[in-house]
């Protein structure tokens, strides 16, 4: 049983129960157009009584939660075209509409635009919801209920409260003998500025011991990586040190399980034999051969052990992507230091939020 019960927004208890409210949702759509007009739902029968409003003033949110921990009243993320939105959220909405296969979509960008909206409108359809386009509150419900995560909307503003995420205290980026002995010695070249894809670019040979005369072949390995469908720049194909790849699985597949996926919008690059940028040696004549363990500036990307993702908005040398913004990879560091992955926005300068690496196996 429900009752709706209406009041001034000044009468709220001071402290509600921390509980969930099941079901108990309502319109977005104002029930008066006094501004600080609050309507109340009392759930009747439970133990203790759960309570939840929905302040008038804000049309475009929805009850989620009484309170949290801290006593607060929650309200779900709603989206539309034209909306002061939360961009992050568009791109978990996004992904959960190509999941559904509604191409529609287009690339996930983090703009509710005509496409997200015309794709919107296919889900409803296919639901038997009402067409509005728009991530509204029925919407939502049958979302929720096909397995999209619904956060409080004070989610975002928490995340930047708290700052971060944390510098781990027992990672770092691997020092060169620690990368020789995970990852191997290889003999390598430069050839003549005007030969090379870029300034940077290098050419390996072989192994540094004489055990291989290709290290490439010997050592790199290309494969799918499928939570990586949707990205922009991904084609099929994730290549990597053989030795890494259990690595780079274990994480993707830990944020798919933490359902962040929708976080990793584009895909820049993984195996790349390079010196690490602005490091390459000056002079336009390039260089003979050298080995890997005698040089410091050699990128990680050169062993196949690092990776690069959301790269438009985590450049190096720029601050990464702030917590809800397009791009942001923040709420995927502390899964990536779990898995020994040192993310490159900790690096003391220049900063390069696109940048995961191995740490050590």
């Amino acid at each position: 049983m429900i009752a709706l019960l209406v009041g001034s927004q000044h009468s709220l208890p001071a402290r509600l129960p921390a509980q969930p409210v099941s079901g108990a949702r309502t319109t977005s759509r104002p029930v008066a157009s006094r501004r600080h007009l609050t309507a109340w739902i009392s759930l009747i029968g439970t133990s203790p009584p759960q309570l939840a409003f929905l302040d008038c003033s804000l049309p475009n949110r929805s009850i989620l939660y009484t309170n949290d921990q801290d006593g607060e009243i929650q309200m779900a993320f709603l989206l539309a075209r034209g909306a002061k939105n939360v961009v992050t959220e568009v791109q978990r909405w996004q992904y959960f509409l190509r999941r559904q296969g509604l191409d529609q979509v287009g690339a996930i960008d983090g703009d509710f635009g005509m496409n997200t909206e015309v794709a919107s409108k296919f889900f409803q359809v296919k639901a038997g919801l009402p067409p509005s386009g728009k991530l509204d509150d029925k919407t939502l419900t049958r979302a929720q209920a096909m397995g999209y995560s619904v956060l409080p909307d004070d989610h975002y503003q928490k995340l930047v409260a708290k700052g971060g995420p944390a510098k781990p205290t027992n990672l770092q980026s691997p020092s060169d003998k620690s990368r020789e002995k995970d990852f191997g010695c290889f003999k390598f070249t430069q050839l003549p500025l005007a030969q090379r894809p870029r300034a940077e670019s290098i050419v390996i040979k072989g192994s540094c011991d004489g055990s291989a005369a290709d290290w490439v072949a010997e050592n790199v390995v290309t494969f799918d990586m499928p939570q990586l469908k949707f990205a922009v720049g991904y084609h099929g194909k994730f290549r990597c040190h053989k030795a890494a790849e259990s690595v780079f699985r274990k994480v993707f597949a830990a944020w798919e399980e933490a359902d962040l996926l929708h976080l990793v919008i584009s895909y820049a690059g993984f195996f790349l034999p390079r010196y690490k940028f602005g490091k390459a040696p000056p002079g336009a004549g390039g260089h003979g051969p050298k080995s890997s363990k005698d040089v410091s500036d050699l990128s990680n990307h050169s062993f196949g052990s690092a990776f690069d993702i959301n790269a438009t908005q985590n450049w190096i040398g720029d601050t990464p992507a702030d917590w809800g913004a397009k791009g942001c990879v923040r709420e995927l560091v502390a899964i990536a230091n779990k898995h020994n992955i040192y993310w490159g926005g900790h690096f003391t300068q220049p900063k390069d939020g696109m940048h995961f690496e191995i740490s050590a196996l």
